[in-house]
């Protein structure tokens, strides 16, 4: 459960919008803040809740074979890469989400969660005990040394053709996990100097996907920011201040 309050009375049920000095309507519970501040905080929160309501089973990361495919051209990345998810999604059962980002070279690759629908194979390498790249033991006696000192198996994905994969069982913390995924979004920067999207799209997420359910609540801002572990900022734009506070297993 996730409890988000504001220093001012800015969430409105449905029904209720507001008008900007320029006659844009605001949707009910928009801050009034940048565009692309907002379009990427939105997208954060979008994954965030995907996630959250749909725990998922790797962390997985996809990259593409200029071989086989123009790895700077979104468009035909687009195509192919939805015409696999959504192949996998009604022949497997799949639930995903991706986040698209840029190698320094420009090259595009991909991060998310999958659900277990897809068979993984053992790619031979290991993440060793403590973190690092992953590596390929020496022999089986030092594969099973490392994987009893916690090191995680290195999985593929081979159902995709265009590219190459990796994927890792999630362990831990699953919203750390998710709020590195998140991190991703709004990272690259356009010529200008702004939040890129990607080949129009912050993220892609697809399969029978559970949503969050949404009350609206009267709730004293004191009440909650004398929480332990609770998130505060602020908005200027909406001159309010918010805070957020996570309660429960995740």
């Amino acid at each position: 459960m996730e409890i988000m309050v504001c220093s001012k009375p800015i969430f409105r049920m449905g029904g209720w919008e507001e008008r900007t000095e320029k006659g844009r309507r605001r949707k009910a519970g928009e801050p009034g803040c940048s565009g692309a501040a907002r379009s990427v905080r939105r997208a954060k929160a979008a994954v965030r809740d995907i996630a959250l309501c749909n725990p998922m089973a790797y962390f997985v990361t996809f990259t593409l074979d200029g071989s086989k495919i123009d790895r700077h051209d979104m468009q035909p990345i687009t195509r192919k890469l939805n015409a696999w998810l959504s192949n996998q999604v009604q022949r497997r059962g799949l639930k995903y989400i991706l986040v698209p980002e840029r190698h320094k070279d420009g090259a595009v690759h991909f991060h998310g969660f999958f659900n277990d629908a897809l068979p993984v194979t053992d790619s031979g390498t290991v993440v060793p005990p403590g973190g690092g790249k992953p590596r390929r033991p020496r022999s089986k006696a030092q594969r099973a040394e490392w994987l009893a000192a916690g090191g995680r198996v290195v999985y593929n994905l081979p159902g995709w053709s265009l590219g190459f994969t990796t994927a890792m069982e999630l362990y831990g913390d699953y919203s750390t996990a998710v709020s590195y995924v998140c991190k991703y979004i709004g990272k690259d920067m356009d010529t200008e100097g702004s939040p890129e999207k990607i080949g129009g799209r912050w993220y892609y997420s697809g399969g029978d996907l559970a949503g969050p359910e949404v009350e609206y609540v009267n709730i004293d801002w004191w009440d909650i920011v004398e929480e332990d572990g609770v998130y505060q900022f602020t908005v200027e734009e909406a001159g309010a201040a918010f805070a957020i506070l996570r309660k429960g297993p995740i």
